[in-house]
């Protein structure tokens, strides 16, 4: 009787045993990697909540076939890149609100120099990278269809323009990753354009965004070129898959809050402030003040 149930066990056993006689040692240890990159980044998503820093699961939506244009919407966010030692604290962090949806496709992002536009712009494609990757990210909350790029488009090198000139460098990177972006893909410009005259770079960055739009690519530009956002009216009455918008850095006594709102751009009654507070207004300088 024992016999005939050792039997019966060392089958099931062995039987139980080949299932994984295919796993290799070398097929564990090369998922080590995988494992340290979830560990490092665990370690350090929990050292920056210890100093106060918020973080959160993202959530992913489908787009669906009536959608026209990818959403995401985030709350509370903020660049990674401000949590360094020498950055400023947690309660210091201005966290910011972003939608994309149909309304709200590309946005044209403007405000005074020092600002935080590039900041902000950094955020966004930075929430992307972690989400889709299994990170948790900075801010209070982030729900999101999943990209299948993100395309950036941040000032070159001077050397690499000797042989194009910047504009034309510029150009032909555009180009380049418009062409292969989808309705799917993030956008991302920083300046873009602004290595030229400003009528010059107005003419392009205005059917760059319209060419945006076409496609209903997620996109955020920001530019110094007031101009552009001025002209989302125009923009939206053209047929597309989705619609610009103005945001802009709010100003608070003539210094920017570091909060983005969707609002007209404050163009020249901004600029004309900074310029009374220096002393540069045609009228004060004839006057000597």
């Amino acid at each position: 009787v024992t016999t005939h149930m050792l039997s019966i066990v060392v089958k099931n056993l062995r039987t139980t045993l080949n299932k994984y006689m295919s796993v290799t040692i070398t097929e564990i240890t090369d998922l080590i990697p995988e494992f340290l990159f979830y560990i490092r980044f665990a370690e350090y998503v929990k050292g920056l909540e210890a100093r106060g820093m918020k973080f959160s699961k993202p959530a992913v939506c489908e787009r669906k076939e009536t959608d026209p244009v990818s959403t995401m919407e985030a709350r509370g966010i903020y660049n990674l890149k401000l949590t360094g030692e020498d950055g400023p604290s947690a309660a210091d962090i201005v966290p910011n609100d972003l939608d994309f949806n149909e309304k709200h496709t590309v946005y044209i992002l403007t405000g005074a120099n020092r600002g935080g536009k590039t900041t902000i712009t950094q955020a966004i494609g930075q929430l992307y990278c972690l989400a889709q990757a299994g990170i948790y990210v900075p801010g209070e909350s982030f729900t999101y269809c999943p990209v299948d790029g993100i395309f950036t488009h941040f000032p070159a090198d001077e050397d690499k323009t000797l042989d194009l000139g910047r504009l034309g460098e510029e150009c032909k990177r555009f180009r380049e990753m418009f062409s292969e972006a989808t309705s799917e893909s993030l956008i991302l410009l920083n300046e873009t354009f602004s290595t030229t005259s400003f009528e010059e770079g107005y003419y392009i960055a205005r059917d760059s965004i319209r060419a945006i739009l076409k496609k209903g690519i997620r996109c955020i530009y920001n530019t110094h070129m007031h101009k552009l956002a001025f002209d989302v009216e125009g923009f939206n009455e053209e047929e597309t898959a989705g619609k610009a918008a103005s945001l802009v850095i709010l100003s608070q006594n003539n210094r920017a809050s570091f909060k983005v709102a969707v609002a007209a751009p404050e163009g020249m009654s901004y600029a004309r402030t900074i310029a009374e507070k220096y002393g540069v207004t045609y009228e004060m300088l004839i006057r000597g003040e």
